[in-house]
């Protein structure tokens, strides 16, 4: 059975800083022989929303490919458990993707996930795009209705698998976060929920990271041994903060993750970020009670599934 990856298009706001050149040499995805492939197997739902003008379509397919080749090499996901609906219509360069990407293909591609679904696999769902807010509530832009952060999260209450991953990585992403909290899930933002309405340079870096694969000298962060979600989260996360900082823009975007199921996403990479950028000072004393998001997203181990 075919499953979706998910991505929409976000109201472009400022001008931004372009996503570093993926590197000349691509690191090879790390096989940790000491951990135990689960018994299940990991599916991508992906869908994206309308991609707005031309130059955005090119680069929204640019970022599914990305996304597509790096599923398979980091994550152990092929290309027949990848299925892509992307924009307002029906993709031409992208072999294999449908569209266009209504609210209705929207519903119907989660369900046909979810009739699908084992207990012991894993689900992926990234979600790239243009997004705004009326006043009341976030809507991520489709062609024709669109769909809000209450409307989404509601066509996953119930699903239950093993391993469960959100990755949304447009503006106001954020607002997406407490609706699509669960225990055992991992939900990733790309911005806070509150003032951060511009378009991100999340899911470029994202892509790109996923297809280079991670170096464990370079990106284990929590130096568990292991590269993880979490691994993977704060490298795409310090790399962004960068890009900002190297351009000397003010940064509209801060990444937010939840993983304990309260629907509250923290900025798990400010530890690993330098001062100016928003890491602790030196000598500065750890919070008394941290948060618990990362814990679950440690353990989600990459390139262990078949």
């Amino acid at each position: 059975m075919t499953w979706f990856v998910t991505l929409a298009c976000v109201a472009i706001g400022q001008a931004l800083p372009q996503p570093p050149k993926a590197p000349e040499e691509a690191a090879t995805p790390v096989k940790l022989a000491e951990v135990t492939a689960p018994k299940g197997v990991r599916h991508a739902l992906i869908i994206c929303g309308h991609p707005g003008d031309a130059e955005h379509v090119k680069s929204f397919a640019d970022t599914v490919r990305t996304l597509g080749t790096g599923l398979s090499k980091t994550l152990g996901i092929p290309a027949e458990r990848q299925h892509v609906v992307f924009g307002a219509e029906p993709p031409k360069d992208l072999p294999g993707a449908t569209g266009p990407a209504t609210k209705d293909a929207v519903a119907a591609a989660v369900a046909e996930a979810r009739k699908s679904l084992n207990p012991d696999d894993g689900l992926w769902v990234i979600c790239l795009g243009h997004g705004h807010h009326d006043g009341r509530q976030a809507w991520w832009n489709l062609p024709g209705p669109d769909v809000n952060a209450a409307e989404f999260g509601k066509l996953f209450a119930d699903v239950t698998c093993r391993e469960q991953v959100f990755v949304m990585t447009m503006s106001l992403g954020g607002y997406f976060v407490r609706p699509l909290a669960r225990r055992g899930r991992v939900v990733i933002a790309a911005t806070e929920a509150g003032a951060e309405p511009n378009e991100t340079t999340f899911p470029a870096v994202f892509a790109q990271y996923l297809n280079s694969g991670l170096k464990p000298a370079e990106h284990d962060v929590d130096k568990d041994g292991k590269l993880s979600l979490f691994d993977l989260y704060v490298a795409v996360a310090k790399e962004i903060a960068q890009t900002y900082a190297d351009a000397e823009q003010l940064a509209t975007e801060h990444a937010q993750l939840d993983d304990d199921g309260d629907g509250i996403g923290h900025e798990v990479q400010t530890p690993f970020l330098p001062p100016d950028q928003g890491g602790p000072m030196p000598g500065q004393k750890k919070p008394r009670n941290p948060p618990q998001d990362g814990l679950l997203a440690a353990k989600i181990i990459l390139s262990a599934g078949p």
